[in-house]
């Protein structure tokens, strides 16, 4: 009967916190039944029988979900282990895509993991707990990064700066330029392209965003969907604003009726979008993966999410 009451609150209310509530309720209530424990019975054997959860164990990993990003580099080769890349995981928890990322990227690589749980991380990565729908944590992804800008390049930025400050003559007199001007603006050039190279490190640090982001289940598939566009919406921002040019995307999403929505936006940011359903995803589960590569140059936020 408690059941009954919420899904008829669940539909004839639009306030969001009430439809929480009610799902939850839901699953409280369906948790003390008899068919929930067969369930749970059900998820255990399956879990125990399964090949990836035992070569998950036998291989130290932190979850099954490890073979699913292996699958995805394997075909699309994300990750590049000849030269050092940045890379952000967001909902880490509970760290098999970082010990993966770690795996196969360059040992110089930065790693860093997102998730609004604690989890601590395994050695070689970063972890940061936070909210990605916050602005506040995209700054702090980008003052995390911008500290590891190597010395060389600080001090290239410094040493702009202090030219920066000088006066026209100071300049000259310093330099005691015997060169004609076509030689000095090349000279220029090249240092102004260096230092630029710079800036837009720090703006948009990250070669590779991953998303594993999934909001916890309500066995109601149109809710769950929709849960999972959002959080593939707030993934899509963050690798707007941080992932560089030709960096790589891959994001987890449960297929429905506006996956093809997601998709469209996801093509005006990358020059290649793939959908993608790794072997090691259940057969019956609704998630997918997009794999992006290639992203474009001066993406406008705006127009990305336009109908």
């Amino acid at each position: 009967m408690m059941l009954q009451i919420n899904n008829r609150n669940l539909f004839h209310r639009s306030n969001g916190d009430i439809i929480f509530k009610a799902v939850v309720s839901a699953k409280f209530y369906s948790s003390s039944s008899s068919s929930s424990s067969a369930s749970s019975h059900r998820w255990l054997n399956r879990a125990n029988s399964d090949h990836y959860t035992r070569e998950a164990k036998a291989k130290n990993y932190r979850s099954r979900a490890a073979f699913k990003l292996l699958q995805i580099n394997e075909k699309f080769k994300i990750f590049n282990n000849k030269v050092p890349m940045n890379v952000v995981d967001l909902g880490f928890a509970p760290g098999a895509w970082s010990q993966v990322a770690h795996d196969k990227t360059n040992i110089k690589s930065i790693i860093l993991g997102i998730d609004i749980l604690p989890c601590k991380p395994i050695k070689g990565v970063s972890a940061m707990q936070a909210n990605i729908l916050s602005k506040q944590t995209h700054e702090n992804i980008r003052k995390f990064f911008a500290e590891k800008v190597s010395s060389a390049d600080e001090e290239l930025i410094n040493d702009f700066q202090s030219v920066e400050q000088k006066s026209y003559i100071e300049t000259e007199l310093e330099r005691n330029v015997t060169t004609n001007e076509n030689d000095s603006n090349i000279e220029n050039g090249k240092y102004l392209d260096e230092k630029n190279k710079v800036v837009a490190l720090t703006r948009q640090p990250i070669d590779v965003v991953i998303s594993d982001m999934m909001s916890n289940t309500t066995g109601l598939a149109i809710r769950d969907h929709l849960m999972s566009m959002d959080l593939c919406d707030a993934a899509l921002i963050l690798a707007i604003d941080l992932l560089k040019p030709k960096g790589s995307f891959v994001c987890k999403f449960y297929t429905g009726k506006e996956d093809k929505l997601l998709e469209k936006r996801l093509s005006k940011v990358f020059s290649k979008v793939n959908r993608f359903k790794p072997d090691a995803c259940r057969l019956e589960s609704k998630e997918c993966y997009f794999v992006c590569l290639d992203k474009k140059k001066n993406v406008d936020k705006i127009e990305v999410f336009k109908n």
